[in-house]
């Protein structure tokens, strides 16, 4: 094979490993962000259960001084039976009492509701604190390993620039320009295996003459249809029978 195309198909192989890297690089806050929503989210499920929880208590504790009103009123009332002197104050005291007693018994059921409620309330805030306290631990355990994979990563890249510049250094200078010149133009594909008679690029058929040329590996053969460079690899040869 041509020494400036095995240079070049190598080179290709640390480019595409290096696009390959920046990609997941470029991945990473938006992982990083989807842990930090997550917790939020818990967070927020909590507060709002909550508020829930709190929003119940108030309303609790004002039917609870609204019955303590009605029964003053009771005690009142019982009070003044004793001064009542005509069977029409007696039968309006007795109204009176009943009307309280009445409003009594619905303010009683609202409170036994909300009690019941509380006890569900209560329930979700502790569901929702251990799920907050499973998720911390996720979003911990999370945000490690992502920034393990970072400093992979970084120490990757860093590996394969180093790569890159001991692959250049004794690259014929007119091979390396016509090979920059694709890889930015051609989404970071400047090099490709013919597959067939097949570009392993654009996909596109290669003419007879051009797949023969190819197949030789001895010059650098640019396809017809994307302009990439062209490399053949043989069929590795089949097995002898036993």
């Amino acid at each position: 094979m041509l020494p400036a195309l095995q240079s070049l198909i190598a080179l290709q192989a640390l480019d595409s490993a290096a696009e390959s890297q920046r990609k997941r690089l470029g991945e990473l806050p938006a992982a990083e962000q989807a842990i930090d929503a997550a917790l939020t989210s818990a967070r927020n499920h909590v507060e709002t259960g909550k508020a829930r929880f709190h929003t119940n208590t108030d309303s609790r504790r004002a039917l609870e001084k609204d019955v303590a009103a009605i029964d003053t009123r009771l005690a009142r009332f019982e009070d003044h039976k004793a001064a009542v002197k005509t069977n029409q104050e007696y039968t309006a005291l007795l109204h009176e009492i009943a009307t309280a007693k009445t409003e009594k018994d619905a303010l009683e059921e609202r409170l036994l509701l909300l009690m019941e409620e509380a006890d569900a309330l209560a329930a979700d805030v502790k569901d929702a604190e251990r799920q907050l306290a499973d998720e911390t631990r996720r979003a911990g355990a999370a945000r490690a390993a992502l920034l393990t994979e970072r400093q992979a990563v970084e120490q990757e890249l860093t590996r394969l620039a180093d790569a890159r510049a001991s692959a250049t250094a004794g690259l014929d200078a007119r091979a390396l320009a016509q090979y920059e010149q694709l890889l930015k133009g051609r989404r970071g594909i400047a090099v490709a295996r013919m597959t067939g008679e097949i570009c392993g690029a654009c996909h596109v058929r290669l003419r007879p003459h051009v797949t023969q040329q190819i197949r030789r590996n001895d010059a650098i053969v640019q396809c017809d249809s994307c302009q990439r460079i062209l490399y053949f690899v043989p069929a590795a040869p089949a097995a002898a029978e036993g």
